[in-house]
């Protein structure tokens, strides 16, 4: 099925959207967006995502007209005309249109992409390259990953899934469009600073904190590549393991016990 995607007040048949060729989200980057699913019908931590999607605007200063309870209601109209399992929606909300490219003078854009999605393999795993870099404002979901993609064909060339930031002040900080975890005697850790805080994430952490202890803090990339076991979350792979990082193999290479119950549990919170 073509879901219609939604512009500025409509739902429209997606070969009749498009964005100006003014608008400073395409001309600067500057916009923000969340992406979460669809179960069945159902949006999985819809709050938490509007939460953070206005939070992000806010921050940004990207002014605009919609509330939580409208754009739930948005959500839902296109939730309830799923016909897969797993339907990805992704909201986008741009500057608008800019007549010297780089101020904002037009109203705010905001689209509304459905489209069906297939999670990443919660087994098979993930190998990281390190690269010393903090994202510029990372606690706003921006439009912005110039830095990623840029360095994506280079990364893939070598064998690797995805990029694990890190500084040596502050320790590793994320992956490219996912939080990090790592397991180290039987104690779990996660970053603290220059992160976007994941709603993914903020759920694995309540889980795990019923059975285990939990310490967000500074993490080294060196404590990464010891640990038992590592792991990244996200909207888009709920929980994967890490099995490499650079030229470490994590825990000979296979899914660690926490992991994977973490994966276990996440699902049963998700119904």
């Amino acid at each position: 099925m073509v879901y219609p995607i939604y512009h500025n007040h409509h739902w429209i048949d997606p070969d009749q959207v498009y964005v100006g060729i003014q608008d400073v989200g395409f001309l600067r980057g500057f916009g923000i967006f969340d992406f979460f699913r669809v179960m069945q019908g159902r949006p999985i931590f819809l709050s938490d995502h509007l939460d953070r999607f206005l939070a992000s605007a806010d921050k940004m200063g990207i002014a605009h007209m919609y509330s939580k309870e409208q754009l739930a209601g948005l959500i839902h109209e296109i939730a309830a005309k799923s016909e897969v399992d797993c339907l990805g929606i992704k909201m986008v909300l741009t500057g608008g249109d800019s007549s010297n490219g780089f101020e904002p003078q037009g109203r705010s854009q905001l689209f509304i992409i459905p489209n069906e999605f297939q999670f990443m393999d919660p087994i098979h795993g993930m190998k990281l390259a390190s690269r010393n870099y903090v994202r510029e404002m990372a606690d706003i979901k921006s439009l912005n990953y110039a830095y990623a993609i840029r360095n994506w064909s280079e990364i893939k060339s070598q064998g690797f899934d995805d990029l694990i930031y890190y500084t040596q002040a502050h320790g590793v900080s994320e992956s490219s469009r996912s939080n990090l975890f790592c397991v180290k005697d039987g104690v779990l850790y996660t970053p603290a600073q220059h992160i976007l805080e994941g709603i993914t994430r903020k759920h694995v952490i309540d889980l795990a904190s019923s059975f285990m202890e939990v310490k967000v803090q500074d993490v080294s990339l060196d404590a990464f590549k010891q640990a038992d076991e590592v792991f990244t979350t996200g909207s888009t792979k709920r929980v994967v393991p890490i099995l490499q990082i650079d030229d470490n193999v994590i825990a000979d290479g296979k899914r660690g016990v926490i992991t994977a119950q973490l994966y276990e549990r996440l699902i049963q919170h998700e119904n």
